[in-house]
C-alpha cells in the first residue's frame, strides 16, 4: 500500500513538476497558462476526467500557480544576485550562503508541490487512482529504459 501511495504521489509530482516548469520557462509566447491548459487535457484525456474534476484539478493548479510564482522568481533573483558578485575569487561562504538561500527556497517548491499532488489526488476516484498508478510505471520503466540506453551508449563511446 505505500509503494502504490508513493508511486501515485510520483505521478502527481510530475504534474506539479510541470506547474513548476512551466513558471521557468515562461517567456514571450510561452505563458503558465499554455502548459497548464495542456496538462489538464491531458489529464482529462487518460483518467477520464469528469468536468466537476477538471473545474476542481483547475482551481488547484491555479492555487499552485500563485504559490509557487514567487518562489520560481525568489530563485532566479538569488542566482543572478550571486553571479553579480562574481569577481574571479571564490568566497565560500557566500557561496554556502547562496546555497542556503536557494535550498530553503527549493524546500519550499518541493512542499508546494506536494501539496498540490495531494489535492490532485484526493479528487480522483479509486479507479483514476488505479490507472495513474499504472500509467506512472509505465512512465518509469520508460524514463529507466532510457537512462540505461544512455549509459550503454556512453560507456560503448568511452570504449572506442
Amino acid at each position: 500500500m505505500h509503494k502504490k501511495f508513493f508511486i501515485v504521489t510520483a505521478i502527481l509530482l510530475a504534474v506539479a513538476a510541470g506547474l513548476t516548469a512551466s513558471v521557468s520557462a515562461q517567456g514571450k509566447g510561452r505563458g503558465f497558462g499554455h502548459k497548464h491548459g495542456w496538462m489538464l487535457q491531458r489529464m482529462t484525456k487518460t483518467l477520464n476526467l469528469t468536468d466537476a474534476q477538471q473545474t476542481q484539478i483547475k482551481s488547484i493548479m491555479a492555487d499552485s500557480r500563485t504559490r509557487t510564482k514567487p518562489l520560481m522568481q525568489q530563485l532566479r533573483q538569488n542566482e543572478q544576485a550571486q553571479n553579480a558578485n562574481i569577481n574571479g575569487n571564490f568566497d565560500e561562504a557566500a557561496a554556502r550562503t547562496f546555497a542556503g538561500k536557494q535550498a530553503q527556497i527549493m524546500s519550499n517548491l518541493i512542499v508546494e508541490k506536494q501539496r498540490t499532488k495531494s489535492q490532485i489526488y484526493s479528487v480522483l476516484t479509486p479507479d483514476q487512482r488505479q490507472k495513474a498508478l499504472q500509467l506512472m510505471q509505465q512512465h518509469e520503466q520508460r524514463r529507466q529504459e532510457r537512462m540505461q540506453k544512455k549509459s550503454d551508449q556512453q560507456q560503448q563511446t568511452q570504449d572506442k
